[in-house]
């Protein structure tokens, strides 16, 4: 076996355990800070807007592994609707993807206790790349070792949000049509979480994530994240497949610890670190790290800027 047919058997060896734990959709550890990548009517759910981004790498040391690099915005509008966009790269060997998506959303106030049902529609588009030439070659004559491939495929998703003060479930389905040429399936995601004060000062959330497509088992991620007055925050997180979800020690898993701090009203940056459980996958995979930065535009930042709108339409009368 040569060079060449050597690393595109490791790589669909690495890739099978990645698809078997992402199902071909994107998987973050701080999926409960982002949940518009999944969802889109998660947008526009805070009173501002916000802009965060987050960047995973996974499986360091090994040539040609995965790297995620995105950028969310999520805004209210006026008569309860909201907007978002999403800007997505990602790597894997010689396959490199860039997604973008335009989120809509219309929360719906269900009574005066802040219930709410949210309606979120999205528009995306995936530029799909292979490119060969970016692996050695033994023999440089091999017609495989100058093939491209370019495809840009759109699609259209939709999810729901039902919130109470404490509460949350979604229901989504991020890219309704199957696409044949990249093989992608449809996925179907459920997710929920709640907040209980422990204290004064301290809260808790606890949540889930369930994604589940056809001939694959669901896919499980279960968190808790406990907060401290909003300025920091730690957590543990771990995600198994359906069939694994009491014996990831066998048959693979991952568990992640996350923390972050808000530095202050505007800015917030998070961390975690993945090691793989079982007992192949923990052998040959390096933990994988992953970085969340946010920024929200502050209440009162907002309002010194209609404070100041006002100010100059008063001069200028």
């Amino acid at each position: 076996m040569n060079n060449y047919n050597f690393k595109i058997v490791i790589l669909l060896m690495f890739l099978n355990v990645f698809l078997i734990r992402a199902q071909q959709e994107l998987s973050f550890n701080h999926y409960m800070f982002n949940s518009q990548l999944f969802n889109p009517a998660f947008v526009g759910l805070e009173e501002n807007l916000t802009i965060s981004s987050i960047h995973n790498l996974q499986w360091i040391g090994f040539d040609g592994n995965p790297v995620t690099n995105s950028i969310l915005l999520s805004s209210p509008l006026k008569n309860n609707l909201g907007a978002g966009l999403e800007v997505i790269n990602d790597r894997i060997g010689p396959v490199n993807n860039n997604f973008i998506a335009i989120n809509t959303v219309y929360h719906l106030k269900l009574n005066k206790n802040s219930h709410s049902l949210s309606l979120g529609l999205k528009l995306s588009g995936n530029d799909h790349n292979i490119n060969l030439r970016s692996t050695d070659f033994d023999d440089l004559s091999d017609p495989n070792a100058r093939n491209t491939d370019n495809y840009f495929v759109e699609n259209i998703g939709f999810g729901l949000h039902f919130q109470t003060d404490k509460l949350y479930l979604g229901f989504s389905i991020p890219y309704f049509f199957e696409n044949k040429i990249t093989n992608k399936q449809r996925h179907y995601y459920l997710s929920g979480g709640y907040k209980k004060g422990l204290s004064d000062k301290l809260t808790i959330n606890p949540n889930f994530l369930l994604k589940k497509t056809a001939n694959a088992p669901t896919s499980i991620d279960v968190s808790s994240i406990v907060f401290y007055e909003d300025l920091f925050w730690f957590g543990v997180n771990y995600g198994a497949s359906q069939r694994g979800l009491f014996s990831a020690n066998t048959s693979g898993g991952s568990v992640s610890f996350l923390s972050g701090i808000k530095l202050n009203s505007s800015f917030s940056i998070g961390y975690s670190i993945s090691s793989q459980l079982g007992g192949w996958t923990a052998s040959v995979n390096s933990p994988s790290h992953e970085i969340y930065l946010k920024f929200s535009a502050s209440k009162n930042r907002t309002e010194s800027v209609d404070n100041s709108s006002t100010e100059e339409s008063k001069i200028n009368k």
